[in-house]
């Protein structure tokens, strides 16, 4: 069986239309087991792989570092797409260049969630050392390279919607419920920004499902990575500015 996007009904999987309300299915391309052990793999290989690399003492710049390990959560999963003969933009849902605009819009509404949880968690969970020691290296480095790490984090919102929202989040929504596919991918995306006090991994975990109810909802990769890629840069530019 397939799950229909639009209105949450169950066809058969040779169906290309919805019964119940005629929309166009989605082709069940992806198990949901294969998309989490992708995603894994990705984690695995930025986790172990960029750190390798910085060690080994190639002429590379942290940044250049960095947007590496950005690239793996789009590049792995895209192989494994491309090895599966999959169609990548429908896969993914695209969606259309108007929708850069909602979420240039999103982006900067996630600010204000994010500053509002940010209060709350601190408030509960006290200040993370975590957090702010991985904030005083990314304001040294935008201070010294300001461009190269405008251009990172905006990759990082590319490269990791990719992954959590048009990769994973669809093979469980094409199986499971809305709700499941949100918890599942929110959860995955809050682990990769792994925090020893859980400050970060609980608010990126929110940030998944704010993002991910509306990719659901607007059926658009563009407007999920856009929203992503405008809170990144400007969150690292209040950092930058209030030192």
């Amino acid at each position: 069986m397939v799950r229909c996007p639009r209105c949450d009904g169950t066809a058969p999987s040779v169906a290309q239309f919805c019964p119940h309300c005629g929309a166009k299915l989605p082709p069940p391309e992806i198990s949901p087991l294969a998309a989490v052990l992708v995603v894994v793999s990705s984690f695995i290989a930025v986790t172990f792989g960029i750190p390798l690399l910085y060690m080994a003492g190639l002429p590379l710049t942290i940044p250049a570092i960095t947007a590496m390990g950005e690239a793996m959560f789009l590049l792995i999963p895209l192989v494994y797409m491309l090895h599966r003969k999959v169609n990548v933009t429908r896969y993914v849902m695209l969606g259309s260049s108007r929708h850069v605009g909602l979420g240039l819009v999103l982006g900067i509404c996630m600010l204000g969630v994010s500053f509002a949880l940010s209060i709350v968690l601190t408030y509960f969970l006290g200040p993370s050392a975590s957090v702010e020691e991985a904030n005083r290296a990314v304001i040294g480095l935008a201070r010294e390279s300001p461009v190269a790490m405008m251009l990172v984090v905006t990759l990082a919102g590319i490269c990791e919607e990719f992954a959590f929202r048009g990769f994973l989040q669809n093979a469980l929504r094409r199986r499971y419920s809305l709700v499941v596919a949100l918890l599942g991918a929110s959860l995955a995306f809050g682990i990769s920004h792994f925090d020893p006090q859980g400050t970060y991994i609980i608010a990126t975990f929110v940030a998944g499902l704010f993002l991910g109810y509306f990719y659901d909802r607007y059926q658009s990769y563009m407007l999920a990575a856009t929203a992503h890629a405008i809170f990144n840069v400007i969150t690292l530019a209040i950092l930058v500015l209030a030192g």
